[in-house]
């Protein structure tokens, strides 16, 4: 039961400071989230990627890490 509950855990943390990094951050390429969002699912990570162009625009000039397939066509 323990076990469960820590892995619980673990995945709200990690989707937590994803979420956190998509919608919220202030810098493009936080270490911690291109971490996580280069790990992602193929859809999820576009999305992310999609969301931080949307926030950061011009400001991005170079894709975050993970989102180099999907800089360019966003």
């Amino acid at each position: 039961m323990g076990l469960i509950r820590l892995l619980l855990l673990v995945v709200v943390l990690v989707g937590g400071y994803w979420a956190y990094y998509v919608y919220a951050s202030g810098e493009p390429y936080d270490e911690i989230g291109t971490a996580i969002n280069s790990r992602l699912p193929e859809k999820a990570r576009e999305f992310g990627c999609a969301e931080l162009k949307r926030r950061h625009g011009t400001a991005a000039i170079n894709a975050p890490a993970g989102c180099e397939p999907y800089w360019a066509r966003i």
